[in-house]
């Protein structure tokens, strides 16, 4: 057919009229939205019966509403079937957007997303075409790469409890708090930040943290997903509908991702930027400097040469807290090498159900050389731990209501290495349960003359099958030496180590 219209042009130099019967452009469209949806359903319809009618070896049979010729017969294509204009409907637009995108909206979807195309095809007063049609509906919901808004999801984890060392997947006999705690890095307006939150699903606790850190407060209307591809090829679509409580106003996303969980927390993302289109003014970072230039600032501030590996980790630390300025930096660094506090939060699990936090510190050492350069650490440490609160012998705890009472202890230690801080792990490892090495070490000196001190960085790892866990120490002191036995004490401070009873 159309070579045939192209040869009656040419010959009579007149255009074929749009409705003529077979030929014209637009036998084939529908304009009327109950038409549109109508042909939408039909097509949808059709492929169950061929399916159907294939796997039993029956014939094909075209049956469609609003069109009784199959266009491929005629040499045409589907594209030009549903147009849409001013008088169209959300089916027609739905059935284009399925087409193109693969994308199956909600009912609900279907009808905001039909109020945008209106609303276009009104100021425009022309024709909207297919690549109108999905152009607005990425733009509009910022789907697509190079199509991001306000808010870009970068990388996120989730936990099972309050404790990030709770593993996601749980082991046999083992109780998961019901809560779930998201962490993530979002690029919000170019600048990467940290959030947590906690809720009873990803969805939940991805909104907590987007409503702790960036004062937006939504919540869950309607949420459905789907399938697209098959196989090993197959990703999730998801659709959020999220409504503010504040003003009533609901704005639906889309997210797309091999993972399920992934492609929720982009619908929510994409919701959430529809939101914020307009220009809604967010909390300020606090962030007085740029996380790359950190340990400059640091050296520059504190005369303080951070380790290159142990500077994502500190700068991990401080996003946390929402806080990137260099005064919070020296609070937390003053912290680690005055006050021997170890730089993350963790907590120590013992038998009995308690969370004892543990503090090593040197109190005084010895060491010697072996003829065969072996070191011999003799020295004793002080230890300072929170008593598990004693139970009843129905569980409960005996004193409702009372803090567990401070213990400090003092202990000594014997070990042997090839120097002086493998020594002090090999007199260490007699009095705890697990098994601890040094990953790193790095050291400068500071200051000059007879002020000058020594600041040593440490990095303990725990072996298998306690670890692998790992955690930095810190440590200033006049003596070189005492500067590292000293950091590999905070480290240990920070490992969560189990005691072994004294005897």
């Amino acid at each position: 057919m159309p070579t045939t219209i192209d040869t009656v042009v040419y010959c009579n130099d007149l255009p074929v009229h749009p409705r003529h019967p077979y030929a014209g452009e637009l036998v084939f469209t529908a304009f009327s939205g109950s038409h549109q949806d109508a042909i939408k359903k039909g097509f949808e319809a059709q492929d169950k019966r061929h399916a159907e009618a294939k796997a039993k070896g029956e014939p094909l049979y075209w049956e469609m509403p609003y069109l009784p010729v199959d266009p491929a017969d005629l040499g045409c294509n589907y594209e030009a079937v549903i147009r849409v204009n001013s008088q169209s409907g959300k089916g027609g637009i739905a059935y284009l957007v399925k087409q193109a995108l693969q994308l199956d909206m909600p009912r609900k979807m279907q009808i905001a997303f039909y109020q945008v195309v209106q609303e276009m095809a009104d100021r425009t007063g022309r024709e909207m075409t297919v690549e109108d049609i999905t152009t607005s509906f990425c733009s509009t919901y910022h789907y697509g790469k190079g199509r991001e808004g306000r808010l870009v999801l970068r990388s996120f984890r989730f936990f099972h409890s309050r404790n990030p060392e709770t593993p996601s997947t749980p082991r046999v006999g083992q109780v998961l708090d019901e809560t779930r705690r998201f962490e993530g890095k979002i690029s919000v307006d170019g600048t990467v930040r940290i959030l947590r939150g906690e809720g009873n699903g990803p969805l939940s606790a991805l909104l907590d943290a987007l409503q702790t850190h960036l004062d937006l407060n939504f919540s869950v209307r309607e949420y459905s997903e789907h399938a697209i591809g098959q196989g090993t090829n197959v990703r999730a679509a998801s659709y959020v509908e999220l409504i503010e409580p504040s003003t009533g106003k609901a704005y639906w996303g889309v997210g797309l991702d091999p993972d399920i969980a992934e492609s929720g927390l982009k619908a929510v993302i994409s919701a959430i930027n529809l939101a914020i289109k307009g220009g809604r003014k967010l909390p300020e970072h606090k962030a007085g400097i740029v996380p790359g230039d950190l340990s400059k600032e640091v050296l520059k501030s504190m005369g303080l040469e951070i380790p290159k590996s142990m500077q994502p980790v500190l700068v991990e630390i401080v996003q946390a807290q929402a806080d990137v300025s260099i005064e919070r930096v020296k609070q937390l660094l003053e912290a680690a090498f005055v006050h021997n506090r170890p730089l993350p939060i963790v907590h120590v699990h013992v038998e009995g159900g308690g969370e004892v936090p543990v503090n090593f510190k040197l109190k005084n050492f010895n060491l010697k050389a072996r003829e065969d350069g072996a070191r011999v650490f003799t020295g004793t440490i002080v230890i300072n731990r929170k008593a598990a609160p004693s139970s009843s012998p129905n569980g409960q705890s005996a004193v409702s209501g009372t803090q567990p009472a401070e213990i400090e202890e003092e202990r000594t230690l014997v070990g042997e290495g090839n120097g002086p801080l493998s020594a002090l792990l090999a007199g260490l490892h007699q009095h705890v349960v697990e098994r601890v090495s040094i990953r790193e070490f790095a050291g400068h000196s500071m200051g000059g003359g007879s002020g000058v001190q020594a600041a040593s960085y440490v990095e303990l790892v725990m072996e298998p099958p306690h670890g692998p866990r790992c955690t930095w120490g810190l440590a200033k002191d006049q003596d070189i030496t005492a500067s590292g036995l000293k950091a590999v004490l905070h480290a240990a401070s920070g490992l969560g180590l189990t005691l072994v009873t004294s005897h």
